[in-house]
């Protein structure tokens, strides 16, 4: 998608304003991204070059706990005090409404009215946890989107309350796909010299256990070792990082596998025999999990001689 602004054009009452420069660290103008509702004023700006941000991505009422997704990238984190007299409702239906049309991908939202944010006193933790501001305990709607733009994908939280609308704004590189790091030969040595290899460039995308596109020639190279070696048997290892629970990781790295054996069995004829899947979650890892370079090996699939 072309690099536009998500909330370009929809309607006479949102418009793109002018950047301006006030005093202070951070130059207090909008988003490149983002154009806000009309009449609303910066209150506060902070922008990280590279950082990790958390994501509030629901409440687990049984539990008592957040879900939460951390992402790394650029950050901007932007406070706009609303304009006077605009409901929640008509602010927040505009700024969603601005987003469908630019086809970003709804991942969550909920009304704080409705207690779907957190079933309990919502401003403080939500503060203190996310850097949410305009929710309050009793009012306010929030929505998380995901846009996939050319070179990067960026992630756009908004929470509208009755003063204030935060939104903030996570960009996140791509990772570099289409490459297969590990052709046959490599395959082949890592399984005679240690009993396992892992297969790079495999990809999932974040939370799903659907392959991706781009995971096409690093299966083919495993079609090719099963095919040149017929008695050969092996076990197809998910691995993921330590972000997220225990038993939900799990869950994510058993589906991963299965998806590889079934394209595999489906898609590649193998005797589905030869092929069984496992998921082992975090409980493996290669690398420190407290960096993300750390977490994307320990992201993994291993196929392990039987």
């Amino acid at each position: 998608m072309a690099n536009r602004h998500l909330f370009l054009g929809i309607i006479a009452i949102l418009i793109t304003t002018s950047p301006s420069t006030l005093s202070g660290k951070t130059n207090k103008t909008n988003h490149p991204l983002v154009t806000p509702y009309a009449g609303s004023s910066i209150y506060s700006k902070d922008v990280t070059q590279f950082d990790e941000h958390r994501v509030f991505m629901g409440w687990k009422k049984d539990s008592k706990e957040f879900k939460v997704q951390v992402l790394e990238g650029k950050i901007t984190k932007i406070l706009y005090k609303n304009p006077p007299e605009r409901s929640i409702l008509e602010l927040y239906r505009n700024y969603k409404g601005a987003l469908q049309q630019e086809g970003v991908e709804l991942l969550f939202e909920c009304d704080q009215g409705k207690k779907e944010c957190i079933d309990g006193h919502v401003g403080n933790q939500l503060r203190q946890q996310f850097g949410i501001r305009a929710i309050k305990n009793r009012s306010g709607r929030y929505v998380l989107a995901k846009l996939n733009q050319e070179k990067q994908i960026v992630y756009l939280a908004l929470a509208v309350g009755n003063q204030s609308t935060d939104v903030h704004v996570i960009e996140m590189k791509k990772m570099e796909t289409g490459k297969v790091a590990l052709n046959l030969a490599a395959l082949t040595e890592g399984l005679d010299r240690q009993g396992f290899v892992i297969v790079d460039g495999i990809y999932f995308d974040t939370d799903k256990t659907e392959l991706k596109p781009e995971s096409k020639p690093a299966i083919d190279e495993v079609v090719k070792l099963l095919e040149e070696r017929p008695d050969l048997k092996l076990y197809v290892v998910g691995h993921t990082d330590m972000q997220g629970e225990l038993a939900y990781n799990i869950n994510l790295s058993s589906g991963r596998a299965e998806a590889v054996v079934r394209t595999l069995v489906n898609k590649h004829g193998i005797s589905p025999d030869r092929l069984l899947s496992k998921g082992v979650g975090p409980l493996a890892p290669v690398a420190s999990n407290n960096q993300e370079d750390g977490r994307a090996l320990n992201r993994r699939v291993v196929l392990v001689e039987r």
